[in-house]
């Protein structure tokens, strides 16, 4: 027993070690003591604001009193019992102070018996990037709901509904908007709309409210005169207490009340007021463009370009399709000419072929339930209540359609056209259908000639993935999220470490880590990795400055340099620059880039590599073989390294392969450039890449990435 309490001494020891190196907010559980806080650091106690006396020997987890969050704590604790590492998101309480959203990262250390003896908790407040998170997911579904013309009614539900699952279970929250003198309309969550009275009264006390600077605080609703409904739904919900606070237009006229229903807790005022202030704007918006809309509908439910009905007329039919439960398609057509004809031939020849193809569908359907509008200036849509068997026919449907000439003017055109096609049944909605028929035309546009495209989920989660990368890279960007890992390319003949690569990591405080495989290519689509690139740069000669004052043993560094940021105006200006503020040489840095850099300018890429190597720095070929690089031009480029790509790497068993790598090496021991082999993971593949003539390797057989930190204790050692 003694033992087995001078071994837990030590690992205790050793974790108070590693929170501490950790530079992080943590806690020290004590699980053998029923969760018991035996150690924390000062940033933990200005988080949850009680000192270490306080909190020394307290339940850790009665720091979280919702009972919202019950499930979520029994399921924190099992995984930790069981010697499973956690990293989840909850609402943290504090001491006089409101509760703040926390990220925690728990660390399970168990004994001989595979008990768990302690656990280390790193906490982080996040409640900024879940309040942004929030708003930005609020503010994407509104404009979506504008986008498709969604009523407004439906826009305060996305609002409501949003609102009361973000404060869960905190709050119950209406919209109330001003119909006319005397009435207000009463809005809520999808989830109570049908127990709150629709209208209420635009009584003395509401009138107040309106015109109140701020908002209006109330302890207790039940003397109020408010809505009835509303007042008695907030108190069967045990919220005794309300935010009111006045929603105003671009011209600061109220246009109605946020009623925010609350049950007792330490609210914080900011938070309310700022997260309201911006939705608010949302409301506002919302108001606007419904009484924008409005007036368009009296108007007209016909495009008057083309004769056709227009979007509003479409989905109110669809609207009345789907009351009935009826299911069918939605196809969504655009000429691929449109574009070329309206520059050829003017705006008006573009309706004008919109109205002729829809004038053949018409006069060539065979079904009755089925709804042709305008959706965009290029767009058609065609609602149609079929079989799965009748859609076989839409393919000659189209070709019979475009097979002879529209005629524009005086001019036969002959055009191909490319449709999304999505799915409406009792499990997915037409609005959705309508999305997803979207979706599919965008991939339908990326296809030659004529041609059809079905929605499938798996590709409506790419792009919903994709968005939610970019909009957290931008974050991350301005945040200087992007962190740097090293991996050293080590001399196959000594195993000793010629030079590092600095490779980009990102760890997301909300989506935790993300795969350059992932991050990299939505940074290049968005133009981004130029930013990417700059960050990696920094922190890659930080480190160098930091070895040269220290006065350590300096390698060359390896930093990828994108082709957007290698063809930019001032790339080797702003580089030396950089190099020049800290004092670092060009000699120590090697700029790696991908083989095709020569086919997008050869000439330019000559004389960028020139002027790199005359400045002294050196430069590599990455990924060398895997995408379409001329000999000749490789030849005529003065780089120093090429890199054989890992794919050649992993098949090196293949004679075939073997052929293209034996052949590689020996074109660099030609152009006296060095060979580096990427992803060697077997003493095998580095025998004979030796026998081969290969000079450099880099591989998990030598060193994986890691931080800073790991490789100045490996080059110090």
């Amino acid at each position: 027993m003694q033992q087995s309490a001078i071994k837990n001494e030590q690992l205790l020891r050793s974790i108070k070690t590693l929170a501490e190196n950790a530079k992080k907010s943590y806690v020290i559980l004590d699980m053998t003591k029923e969760s018991k806080i035996i150690n924390c650091n000062e940033p933990f106690e200005k988080l949850v604001n009680y000192t270490y006396e306080q909190l020394k020997q307290m339940d850790y987890y009665s720091l979280f009193t919702s009972e919202t969050l019950t499930e979520a704590i029994d399921d924190i604790k099992e995984k930790l019992q069981q010697g499973i590492m956690v990293r989840a998101k909850v609402h943290h309480d504090c001491y006089q102070r409101p509760p703040f959203w926390a990220e925690i990262e728990g660390l399970p250390f168990q004994d001989e018996d595979n008990q768990t003896v302690y656990v280390l908790l790193f906490i982080k407040d996040v409640t900024y990037y879940h309040i942004e998170d929030f708003l930005m997911r609020l503010e994407k579904e509104m404009y979506m709901a504008i986008e498709k013309e969604n009523t407004f009614e439906k826009k305060m539900n996305i609002i409501c509904k949003g609102l009361d699952e973000f404060f869960a279970p905190y709050i119950f929250s209406m919209i109330l908007v001003k119909n006319n003198k005397d009435t207000l309309k009463v809005y809520t969550g999808p989830t109570f709309e049908y127990e709150i009275e629709p209208e209420t009264k635009l009584n003395d006390y509401y009138k107040t409210i309106m015109r109140a600077d701020k908002y209006v605080l109330e302890e207790n609703i039940a003397h109020l005169n408010i809505c009835d409904s509303s007042k008695r739904k907030a108190q069967e919900l045990g919220k005794q207490s309300c935010w009111y606070i006045p929603i105003r237009n671009q011209q600061n006229r109220s246009i109605g009340i946020f009623a925010i229903y609350y049950s007792p807790y330490e609210s914080n005022e900011a938070l309310f007021v700022n997260v309201f202030n911006k939705i608010g704007s949302l409301v506002s918006l919302a108001y606007s463009y419904a009484k924008t809309q409005n007036k368009i509908y009296e108007l007209a439910y016909t495009d008057i370009t083309t004769g056709l009905p227009n979007r509003h007329s479409f989905i109110e039919a669809l609207e009345k399709i789907e009351k009935q439960g009826k299911r069918g398609y939605i196809k969504i057509l655009e000429p691929s000419e449109f574009r070329q004809i309206v520059e050829l031939y003017g705006r008006e020849a573009g309706d004008e072929l919109l109205r002729q193809i829809s004038r053949r569908f018409i006069e060539n359907k065979n079904e009755k339930n089925e709804h042709i509008a305008r959706f965009t200036s290029s767009c058609l849509i065609i609602s149609r209540v079929i079989s799965h068997q009748d859609m076989m026919n839409y393919e000659s449907r189209i070709k019979e359609l475009i097979q002879q000439p529209f005629l524009i003017g005086d001019k036969q055109v002959y055009i191909t056209l490319k449709t999304g096609i999505a799915s409406f049944n009792d499990e997915i909605k037409m609005v959705d259908a309508i999305r997803f028929a979207e979706t599919a035309l965008s991939y339908a546009n990326n296809k030659p000639g004529t041609h059809t495209e079905i929605f499938t989920e798996e590709r409506n989660k790419e792009l919903e993935k994709q968005m939610l990368l970019l909009n957290h890279l931008n974050i991350a960007l301005k945040n200087k999220e992007i962190s740097v890992h090293l991996q050293p390319k080590v001399d196959l003949r000594t195993g000793a470490i010629q030079s590092i690569e600095a490779l980009a990591r990102w760890i997301s405080p909300t989506l935790g880590y993300v795969s350059p495989a992932e991050f990299v290519p939505v940074a290049e689509n968005a133009g981004k990795v130029r930013e990417i690139d700059l960050q990696v740069l920094e922190q890659v000669l930080q480190w160098i400055q930091m070895r040269q004052q220290e006065g350590k043993e300096l390698v060359k560094m390896a930093v990828n340099i994108s082709p957007n940021h290698f063809y930019h105006p001032d790339f080797v200006t702003d580089l030396v620059t950089m190099l020049n503020s800290y004092s670092v040489e060009p000699n120590n840095i090697i700029l790696e880039v991908t083989e095709s850099i020569g086919l997008f300018d050869f000439h330019k890429a000559l004389m960028i590599i020139e002027e790199l190597r005359a400045y002294g720095f050196v430069t590599s070929v990455d990924d060398f073989g895997m995408g379409f690089s001329s000999l000749s031009y490789l030849q005529k480029l003065p780089f120093s390294e090429i890199k054989i790509d890992r794919s050649f790497i992993n098949d090196l068993y293949d004679a075939g392969t073997l052929a293209i790598v034996r052949s590689i090496i020996q074109l660099a021991l030609n152009l006296g450039i060095e060979s580096v082999a990427e992803g060697i993971e077997t003493e095998e593949q580095a025998d004979i890449l030796r026998a081969l003539g290969c000079s450099v390797g880099q591989g998990f057989l030598y060193y994986k990435p890691m931080p800073f930190e790991q490789v100045s204790q490996i080059l110090d050692a």
